[in-house]
């Protein structure tokens, strides 16, 4: 009985274990993981953080300082009053102190502290679009590796069947060469078609380990993690080129993050032409003073009290520096309008030859499938043409590269077009 429950434990363990070994992942789950543990993600948050600390309203806020200052001193004096008495001093010690409290609080400016704060909310705004961006494009290359481990995995079960069947064949051959029905040359090319196919899927495992590899550099995963991919490549419906195109002009986040530079550029030419108008203060303050000189008729002196006053600060001339600058804003203004403009062109070109390729691997792939569906019915009725002797090996042989190039071109078109629907969605600002 013992004996009984050990083995039943022993086989629960071995269970767990090779479930816990075939854990199947989603493509969400993948993403999730390259979010959490993607170092760019990580660095753009924080640069994210980092703008939003910089919102703050320390612009109209007052600084507050204390300064404090002492000085002793030991010096030789000689003092002569108006009767010609003389008085000398030897190392005649004096001594000051003085501290005080300070507030200086800026009242106007010309608006520079307004524009100042707008141009951080700007620049948060953008660090904000920036995260979104790396996640997008991060995103985007998951999900292109994912399904690239699909695609591979489908290439290596066609592989693995068309060796399979060349192994049946050198099988068939070598009963037929045994009962002298066929040439011993013909048995001979049958074993070199074997190994032929046996070395295409031994290139093929290697592709799929290497999509392995490069999905989970990007989810920061152990490198040794395999099999993990059992999830089948769906395209959506077809896109509307019109839609896609207005949802790329409202929603691309380049295109939104070139917009904040040229309402950053607008704000910069404002806090230049502040400099235009006088700059009012409110400094009030608290001081304390201490003064020990034995060599002067007083010789102790101490002073403490508030105060409070008003400074004003009117620019008159600056050498036309404050100008210079309006006008270089200007063309910065100019610049990043253009900027925008010819990114503008750039993504819309490239989302009209995104989607001719895409429309393209549609057709493609609605032609590779009609294909793959004749050739597969073509192969078995060859093979069974070649059982009964009616089909040469040489004639078979193309059957099968028929085949195979068949699952080939039908994979490709899949995924090319599944890598241009990605492309297109990132475009558009759809990749969530």
């Amino acid at each position: 009985m013992k004996k009984n429950i050990f083995f039943l434990f022993l086989i629960s363990i071995i269970f767990f274990s090779n479930t816990k070994a075939q854990e199947i992942l989603t493509l969400s789950d993948c993403i999730q993981k390259a979010l959490d543990a993607n170092f760019g993600i990580k660095i753009a948050k924080n640069e994210e953080q980092i703008a939003k600390n910089n919102v703050n309203f320390r612009t109209f806020l007052p600084s507050i300082f204390a300064d404090a200052t002492q000085r002793e001193a030991f010096n030789n004096s000689k003092r002569v009053d108006a009767n010609g008495n003389e008085n000398i001093f030897k190392n005649a010690q004096t001594d000051n102190l003085n501290t005080s409290i300070n507030l200086q609080w800026t009242i106007f400016d010309g608006c520079y502290m307004f524009v100042s704060h707008n141009k951080m909310k700007e620049l948060a705004t953008i660090g904000e679009l920036n995260t979104q961006l790396q996640i997008e494009n991060l995103i985007a290359n998951v999900t292109a590796a994912y399904y690239n481990i699909w695609i591979q995995a489908q290439l290596l079960e066609a592989t693995e069947n068309i060796m399979d069947i060349s192994k049946m064949r050198f099988k068939i051959a070598q009963d037929k060469y045994a009962i002298g029905s066929i040439s011993g040359l013909e048995m001979q090319q049958s074993r070199i078609d074997l190994n032929a196919d046996s070395s295409l899927y031994m290139k093929q495992r290697e592709m799929v380990t290497r999509a392995y590899i490069q999905l989970n550099t990007l989810i920061n995963g152990s490198l040794e993690k395999f099999n993990y991919v059992k999830d089948t490549l769906t395209l959506l419906p077809l896109l509307d080129y019109d839609q896609i195109k207005q949802q790329v002009l409202n929603h691309n986040l380049s295109l939104s993050m070139a917009k904040k530079g040229v309402r950053i550029s607008e704000l910069d030419l404002k806090m230049i032409r502040s400099a235009y108008y006088p700059v009012l203060q409110f400094n009030p303050g608290y001081q304390f003073n201490i003064a020990g000189t034995p060599t002067s008729m007083t010789t102790y002196n101490r002073t403490n009290g508030l105060y409070w006053g008003f400074s004003l600060r009117v620019p008159i001339f600056s050498q036309n520096a404050i100008s210079t600058q309006a006008k270089n804003a200007k063309l910065n203004i100019q610049n990043s309008e253009l900027n925008y403009q010819q990114l503008e062109l750039g993504i819309l070109s490239n989302l009209a030859e995104l989607f001719v390729s895409y429309q393209n691997n549609h057709q493609l792939l609605a032609f590779e499938v009609q294909n793959l569906e004749v050739t597969y019915q073509t192969l078995q009725s060859a093979i069974e043409r070649y059982r009964i002797g009616s089909l040469s090996g040489l004639e078979f042989r193309d059957f099968q590269r028929s085949y195979i190039d068949a699952v080939t071109r039908k994979m490709t078109a899949t995924y090319q077009a599944k890598i241009s629907e990605i492309a297109i969605l990132l475009l558009a600002g759809k990749l969530k």
